[in-house]
């Protein structure tokens, strides 16, 4: 009797165990999670936005200037150094290949760029002295370039930037003669073309609205003046004449920039 129990205790386990198996086989199991792709965000497509800041520039002028007259010395015009506000527009178009963009960009900036340096210009004792004041105001900036950028997270672009660059400037000049006020007085306006370079961060801050910071260098190196009134002496009715130089013109801008990407 006891062997017949123990017989029966021992097949009803191996069946449950068995049964067990076989329901723990039927039971789905679990996948792995798939792998996440890394996320890129999409900047390609055309875009259109405003800008603003601030420039700084740097003019300086070659030969010295030189009277045509014995009697007066000889004087180097200093250089200027005009600053002032920046606000433009921009449009481009960007085409991205997985964390790469390149695009292309046109700008336009109005300028409030200046200043003016006075100096005094000795003479012999015999004759007088003249105060010398040139100035320049830079009031048009543009450029068309080329970006290439790095995507560093899916909101964030690094990238660089070059092309070509144009300026408008007015060069003044003016002669005081300190002992009979006569005032003799010269411009010249001058567009230029040279070439721009820069780097910048941009944010996509929503869907269709990027943000960005930007610094370019316009370098629209040398090229003549003829706004430099040569010396005359002192109640001299005869106009001046107007001594060339040649001019080389840098600037400096660092703005933000608010586009919209359709």
């Amino acid at each position: 009797m006891h062997c017949k129990f123990s017989f029966t205790i021992g097949l009803l386990a191996a069946v449950a165990a068995g049964g067990g198996s076989a329901v723990a086989a039927d039971l789905p199991v679990k996948a792995p999670p798939p792998s996440v792709p890394a996320v890129v965000s999409d900047w390609s497509g055309l875009y259109v936005g405003i800008h603003g800041g601030y420039g700084w520039g740097h003019t300086s002028f070659e030969p010295e200037f030189v009277s045509n007259s014995p009697f007066l010395l000889e004087a180097a015009p200093p250089r200027v150094s005009p600053r002032g506000a920046i606000f433009g527009g921009q449009v481009g178009y960007n085409w991205q290949w997985g964390s790469a963009v390149a695009g292309l960009e046109v700008d336009y900036s109005a300028a409030d760029l200046k200043e003016a340096a006075p100096f005094l210009i000795l003479t012999p004792p015999s004759l007088t002295n003249f105060t010398f004041t040139q100035s320049v105001k830079i009031d048009e900036l543009a450029s068309a370039r080329a970006r290439l950028g790095y995507v560093v997270v899916p909101n964030l672009l690094l990238y660089g930037t070059g092309g070509i660059g144009w300026g408008h400037s007015q060069f003044n000049t003016a002669q005081l003669d300190n002992a009979t006020g006569i005032l003799v007085t010269g411009r010249s306006d001058n567009s230029e073309v040279g070439w721009v370079a820069g780097a910048g961060v941009e944010w996509k801050i929503l869907d269709h609205w990027l943000l960005r910071g930007e610094w370019l260098h316009y370098d629209f190196g040398r090229h003549n003046d003829n706004a430099v009134p040569n010396f005359f002496f002192p109640g001299s009715t005869t106009p001046p004449f107007f001594t060339p130089v040649s001019s080389k013109t840098t600037v400096d801008t660092a703005r933000a920039a608010l586009s919209y990407k359709f």
